[in-house]
C-alpha cells in the first residue's frame, strides 16, 4: 500500500479532531440505518469462516455485534476483526468516550485517496474492551495512529501499540493495520480486504504460547512427513499460511495476516448452518 504525506497547514488548523470524528460517526450512523444484521463469508490465513452479525443500539448509537462464528480450522480463532473490528462494527466505542482527545496530526493520502492523520494517547480513565486475535487476555492501549478517509470517513490504514498484563506479567504488543477494497452492499459499507501485521518481536507472547506454537508446529511437520507425496503438496498448499505464520511465531519476524471478504449479506438472517 502506497502511503504519502501532503502538508496542508490551513486545512489541518481549520478542522477540529473531535469534528471529523463526529463526522465519521455519523456517516456510520448512517450506513448503518437499513442494516438489521450482517453475513460475512470470509478467508482468514486461507480458511474459511462466517460470521453472523446483528444490529443494537448502545447509548443511542448502532452497533454490529457477532452473535456467531464458524471459524473451523482457523488456528486459535485468529481473526483480525478481534483487535480491529471496532473501526467498522463499533466506532462509537473506539471514538466515544475520547473524542476530544485525539490529535490531528496533518493530512495525508492512501492509494490516491486524501486522508486526515490522527493520533491518541491519552487513556486514562478510558474503558478498553478489546482482546488480541486468538486471546482473551484485556489489551491495553498505550497509542493509536490513525488515517481516514476523508470523503468518505472510513479507517484505511491503523497502528496499535500497548501491552497485554497477564497474571502480573506485562508484554508489549505492536500492530499494525490495513483496509482496503471497500464495497457498498444494500447501502452498507465495508471493507473486503483487512491486512493485519504483527511485530512478533512485540507480541506479547508468553514462554507457554511460545511452546504452544512450537508444539504445534512440530506436529504439523510430522504429519506432513507421512503422508503420500501427492497428499503432502496439497496440505502444504492448504496450509502454508499457517505454517509460516507459526514459524514467524518462532522465530520473532513481523507476520501478516490477510483477512479477505468472500461474499457479505444484508439482513439474509442466521446462515442456515447456525440456525
Amino acid at each position: 500500500m502506497l502511503l504519502g504525506v501532503v502538508a496542508v497547514p490551513g486545512a489541518v488548523a481549520a478542522q477540529a479532531p473531535s469534528d471529523i470524528l463526529e463526522r465519521a460517526l455519523a456517516a456510520h450512523e448512517a450506513r448503518l440505518s437499513g442494516v438489521d444484521d450482517l453475513t460475512i463469508r470470509q478467508e482468514v490465513l486461507g480458511f474459511p469462516s462466517v460470521v453472523f452479525m446483528e444490529k443494537e443500539m448502545v447509548d443511542g448509537r448502532p452497533v454490529l455485534r457477532s452473535r456467531s462464528v464458524d471459524a473451523a480450522g482457523i488456528p486459535g480463532g485468529m481473526d483480525p476483526g478481534d483487535v480491529t473490528g471496532e473501526l467498522w462494527s463499533d466506532p462509537a466505542g473506539l471514538f466515544g468516550d475520547a473524542l476530544e482527545r485525539w490529535t490531528l496530526d496533518g493530512s495525508g493520502s492512501v492509494e490516491g485517496r486524501a486522508t486526515w492523520q490522527m493520533s491518541l494517547t491519552d487513556f486514562e480513565g478510558l474503558t478498553w474492551d478489546a482482546t488480541l486475535p486468538g486471546d482473551d487476555t484485556p489489551f491495553h492501549p498505550r497509542s493509536i495512529r490513525l488515517e481516514l478517509e476523508q470523503d468518505r470517513h472510513i479507517p484505511l490504514h491503523m497502528w496499535l501499540e500497548g501491552e497485554v498484563v497477564d497474571g502480573g506479567e506485562r508484554r508489549p504488543v505492536a500492530v499494525e493495520a490495513r483496509f482496503s477494497d471497500y464495497r457498498e452492499v444494500n447501502g452498507y459499507l465495508h471493507p473486503f480486504l483487512s491486512v493485519l501485521e504483527v511485530d512478533l518481536a512485540q507480541a506479547g507472547l508468553s514462554a507457554d504460547e511460545v511452546a504452544q506454537a512450537r508444539a504445534g508446529l512440530d506436529e504439523l511437520r510430522r504429519q506432513l512427513e507421512v503422508m503420500p507425496e501427492a497428499q503432502r503438496a496439497m496440505m502444504e498448499q492448504m496450509m502454508g499460511d499457517q505454517i509460516r505464520m507459526l514459524e514467524g511465531a518462532l522465530s520473532g519476524e513481523r507476520i501478516q495476516i490477510e483477512l479477505k471478504v468472500l461474499d457479505l449479506q444484508v439482513n439474509a438472517g442466521p446462515p442456515g448452518e447456525m440456525r
